[in-house]
Parts: structure tokens; sequence; C-alpha cells
């Protein structure tokens, strides 16, 4: 019981302090499973991440489920999941009926300008780490470089950049595999 708690808090406080999305999380996800935790390795939190982007939905419920469900089953993935969803349950039913006066107050709008450099920070501070993690090499990194130039310079659908990504991951395993038949 006292670890459905821990995971309830854990998810509701990360819902609760962040703004931006499932990449404004990544810093908290990483602290809290990785650091403080010990939930998830680094090398697992790399891997989790990108599945997490493939699968249909929000990142956070995702993590939620596959964290809970890693600890504690069923309950843990229904624990996590519902305290993921919470808070932002609330502020949107608080928010819905007060819409009209807040997208017209300059007040506001000034402040959320703020909250999106805060969060644009918090995604650059993660993608910088996780790159850090995943990409081991010079292959790794031009690949990694070509991508990114793909889809921001000549913006490329990232679903083609992905299925690139995949490709050649996989041209790369053919080729190990040949190799070592042939030694």
């Amino acid at each position: 019981m006292k670890k459905l708690a821990i995971l309830f808090w854990t998810f509701f406080w990360i819902s609760s302090v962040t703004l931006g999305g499932g990449m404004a999380m990544l810093p908290l996800f990483d602290r809290e499973f990785v650091e403080k935790r010990g939930w998830l390795t680094s090398q697992e939190m790399v891997d989790v991440v990108a599945v997490m982007q493939s699968l249909p939905g929000l990142i956070m419920v995702n993590m939620a489920v596959l964290i809970g469900y890693r600890l504690k089953g069923i309950a843990g993935a229904l624990t996590a999941a519902f305290a993921s969803v919470l808070t932002p349950f609330a502020v949107i039913a608080v928010l819905a009926r007060g819409a009209a006066a807040i997208s017209a107050s300059p007040t506001l709008a000034h402040v959320f300008l703020g909250v999106r450099a805060g969060t644009a920070a918090l995604v650059m501070m993660s993608l910088v780490k996780l790159a850090k993690s995943a990409l081991d090499g010079r292959f790794a990194w031009t690949l990694a470089v070509i991508g990114f130039v793909a889809a921001v310079g000549l913006q490329v659908d990232v679903t083609y950049v992905v299925l690139f990504g995949f490709l050649v991951g996989l041209g790369l395993v053919v080729a190990e595999v040949v190799r070592r038949e042939r030694s």
C-alpha cells in the first residue's frame, strides 16, 4: 500500500508542477525515476522515452501506466494513471469556465509567454541529457544531426525521419549478422 501511495504522489506532483506537455516533463521524469527512486536506469529511461514518443496518447499517462505496472501491476498502473490526469483535469475544468476572460487578458498572455520560454529551456535541457545517454559514437551523432536538419531545416515529416532511422538501424543489424556469418 505504501508503494501505491508513493506512485500516486509522485505522478500527482509531476503533473501538478509541469506545464508544456510530455517533453517538458522529461527532466522531472529523469530526476524522480532514475536519480531519486531508481525505478529506471539511465539507459532504460532513454528507451522508455523513445517508446512513449511512438505510442498514441499522452506521454505522462503512458509513462504512468508503464512505471505503475512495473512496480505494482494493474493497481499501480491505475493509481499512477489516475494521479497523472487529476490535476490537468481539474485545471481544464476551471479554465473552461473562464476561457473568455483569460483569452482577453494581456497580463495572462505575458505570463504564458514566460511559461512557454521556461518550458522550451526545460525541453532543451532534457534533449541534451538524453542525447548524451543515447548517442554513443560519431555515427549516432551524425545520424541525429541528419535527422534534425531534415526535420527542422528541410521540414521533412518526422515520420519519415523516424522511419529512416529505423531502416538505418535495421540495416546495421543485418550487416552485423552477415558479417558474423561470414567469419
